[in-house]
């Protein structure tokens, strides 16, 4: 907590003043995590002061919020053809304390930390985006943004969060975690030192761990996998003891809107709509072959019934029988795209929709579906 401080006031990140008369004072809390490194191993326990946003209006002290977040299709398809095809080099970084080197473009008072008040009654008139704002997100974003086209950095138009640096550099990132490939490694050390001459950055290496998405080198050949985050999840719904299977839904399988419950009393107390989340997480990142399923059991989340959830912990059970399995990029020998599509006809038992889907190849290696 002492070194939260201590940053807030490197960053000068409010000025302490009378409060005005009527004006709204953001209250404040702590908020305590524990950092894992790349095996998963507690390294270090950390300390964050985050504003109460949920109490802001919007029109007075905060407006726009969107800020765009790099897709991880296109996080899958540089490290295919920059790392394994073309055999660039790559660092990852992280941006310490980021948000807060963005300035505020509103007038927002917060209430001064407990136990760390200098002269008590007086309130923080915030100049930085602390964390835990509305706006906070979107304002770091417009940081780096303008940052990078200071230092001539050019951005793709046609996809968000990625920068070309000359021609021998691609910077993409996600919110304050920044993956640098480079022609060289000399490339990559030039960004580098751009970079450190405005943030306090982390070198991390080459990529270990990045969204929640364990990368692996064995040799030449480059995978990724999220075999932590699954046993994390088995671990969490090891109580509903879900059979450990082969197959991630029955090909007999008939779901039907029919099978939900009828009354409020029926209602099923199970955390549907968090699981399903947990597993989509997986599927849009590491393990395509269960996106099928996942779309299925998605179109219950509003009323399940039992047989929809046993369904949905079979899902998890196939997840906990293949949590070994591993989605390979480096099968690109060339720049040969493949799409393949299918849908079936009228087989929704409720209102007769049919049901399509597809798949994107770069020469062999799955980049989006």
């Amino acid at each position: 907590m002492d070194r939260e401080t201590n940053v807030m006031i490197e960053h000068k990140v409010w000025d302490l003043v009378d409060p005005p008369e009527n004006a709204k004072v953001l209250g404040n809390r702590w908020v305590y995590t524990l950092k894992h490194d790349e095996n998963n191993r507690a390294v270090r326990f950390k300390a964050r002061l985050v504003a109460q946003g949920n109490t802001q209006l919007k029109g007075e002290s905060f407006d726009e919020v969107f800020s765009p977040v790099v897709n991880f299709s296109i996080v899958r398809l540089f490290f295919s053809i920059c790392v394994c095809l073309w055999k660039w080099t790559h660092i990852q970084v992280d941006i310490n304390n980021a948000y807060l080197y963005a300035n505020l473009d509103a007038t927002v008072y917060m209430r001064q930390p407990t136990g760390y008040e200098t002269e008590p009654h007086k309130v923080c008139l915030l100049r930085k985006a602390i964390y835990g704002l509305h706006q906070s997100g979107r304002q770091w974003f417009l940081e780096l943004e303008n940052m990078l086209i200071k230092l001539k950095f050019k951005m793709l138009d046609w996809c968000n969060c990625v920068y070309t640096f000359i021609d021998n550099v691609i910077l993409l990132f996600y919110v304050d975690d920044i993956i640098v490939f480079g022609k060289e490694i000399q490339n990559v050390d030039f960004v580098l030192n751009l970079l450190q001459d405005n943030f306090d950055l982390k070198v991390l290496g080459r990529a270990k761990k990045l969204l929640g998405i364990e990368f692996e080198e064995q040799g030449n050949d480059l995978f990724i996998h999220q075999k932590s985050y699954i046993e994390r999840v088995c671990r969490t719904y090891e109580e509903y003891k879900f059979p450990v299977i082969s197959l991630p839904i029955s090909k007999v399988q008939v779901l039907s809107k029919l099978d939900s419950p009828k009354t409020s009393e029926e209602l099923l107390n199970f955390p549907y709509r968090n699981l399903i989340g947990s597993l989509e997480f997986i599927a849009l990142r590491t393990r395509p072959d269960i996106m099928y399923a996942i779309n299925v059991l998605s179109q219950f989340q509003s009323n399940p019934g039992i047989k929809h959830w046993n369904c949905l912990l079979r899902l998890l059970g196939y997840l906990k029988y293949t949590q070994n399995y591993m989605l390979e990029l480096s099968k690109v020998k060339s720049l040969k795209l493949r799409c393949f599509s299918d849908s079936d006809f009228a087989t929704n038992r409720d209102d007769r929709v049919s049901m399509g889907g597809f798949i994107t190849f770069i020469d062999e290696t799955p980049i989006s579906g």
